[in-house]
């Protein structure tokens, strides 16, 4: 297969070196007619696209691999830039892969992607499965994932088994290119988006997976107010994506998974509120006052805890994401300190 890897870019002067350089390093699959690098640069002002172009000319020389950089002309946001890069690959791929500056790619990760497609003609878009490290210049690289992380982990992979994958990551997200999928205007989870438009295809291939053996690695970031940024812009873009008007899938099982993507979340905030306080209701006046007070004392302990407070502090940013979507859009442009 002839891969065309998308890189979109808003001022990534930090990464987009060892970007280029990561992707002049990796294994790539043998096909006729070699593959396509395209950094899509969405008006940057630090000089990503020299740089880019600078890394390129200084890594070891590959026939098989073209490195070009291109400007976003669509749109302003990463989905405009993921268009322009897909509009300047038209005929010249079978497989898209999208892929950040900030992430790095384990080295067979390519060839993995390419071989999913290959093995299963069911598949239409495929991810790699992420691993949190502290820094991504540290050696030996040092895990740095969560029990959040791994318990969604858990789920992606048992989705992926099924072809129903719905969490996917943008940050390495592969398509037949055959598909002509394109992100829509407005939605700044374009990985999101462009996964629903996926599962919404009349026919196969529909199978959204995980590709065995591909890994991207991503710096973990810091508690602090750069994560309380970084998760609020990512609650206030599915918020946005679900009370969007997306394609619906056909089958009844997708549909269904839809459902509780869409609701659960956004309920969560009423209901971490609501059953506390209707369980001790319910045990005060079935079973009198004292049960009341075990039961509000359950609670109060279980939240109060690690796992609880953490529980808590998810509601509340769901909760906030919905009111500041609600009063602003987020827009499809951002930009993020990278180190």
């Amino acid at each position: 297969m002839r891969l065309g890897v998308l890189v979109p870019c808003r001022d990534e002067a930090a990464a987009i070196g060892r970007k280029v350089a990561d992707l002049a390093a990796a294994r790539w699959p043998a096909a006729a007619g070699g593959h396509q690098v395209l950094v899509v640069d969405d008006g940057s002002v630090d000089g990503t696209a020299a740089l880019a172009l600078d890394a390129a000319a200084r890594s070891p020389a590959r026939e098989d691999v073209r490195f070009s950089v291109v400007p976003n002309r669509v749109r302003p946001g990463k989905p405009g830039a993921v268009q322009a890069g897909i509009e300047a690959l038209d005929g010249r791929v079978d497989l898209i892969v999208l892929t950040d500056a900030d992430v790095v790619i384990e080295p067979g990760s390519l060839e993995a992607l390419a071989r999913a497609f290959e093995s299963d003609a069911r598949l239409a878009m495929a991810c790699g499965a992420q691993r949190f490290v502290r820094a991504l210049a540290e050696m030996p690289l040092a895990d740095a994932s969560e029990p959040f992380d791994r318990w969604t982990a858990r789920v992606r992979r048992l989705e992926s088994r099924f072809g129903a994958l719905f969490s996917v990551h943008g940050q390495l997200l592969a398509w037949r290119a055959e598909l002509r999928l394109r992100p829509r205007a407005g939605i700044a989870a374009d990985d999101l988006d462009l996964m629903l438009q996926v599962r919404a295809r009349a026919g196969p291939p529909r199978c959204v997976a995980i590709a065995p053996g591909a890994v991207f690695l991503e710096r973990k970031t810091p508690a602090g107010p750069e994560r309380r940024a970084q998760a609020m812009r990512r609650a206030r873009a599915y918020v946005q994506l679900v009370r969007s008007d997306p394609p619906l899938p056909p089958d009844a099982l997708s549909r269904l998974q839809w459902a509780a993507y869409r609701v659960l979340p956004l309920a969560a905030p009423a209901l971490t509120a609501a059953v506390p306080l209707a369980a001790t209701a319910i045990a005060w006046l079935a079973l009198g006052a004292g049960a009341g007070g075990a039961c509000l004392l359950f609670f109060a302990l279980l939240f109060t805890s690690r796992p609880g407070w953490r529980w808590a502090k998810l509601a509340m940013l769901i909760r906030d994401a919905a009111r500041r979507e609600a009063e602003v859009p987020l827009p499809e442009r951002w930009t993020v300190a990278r180190r």
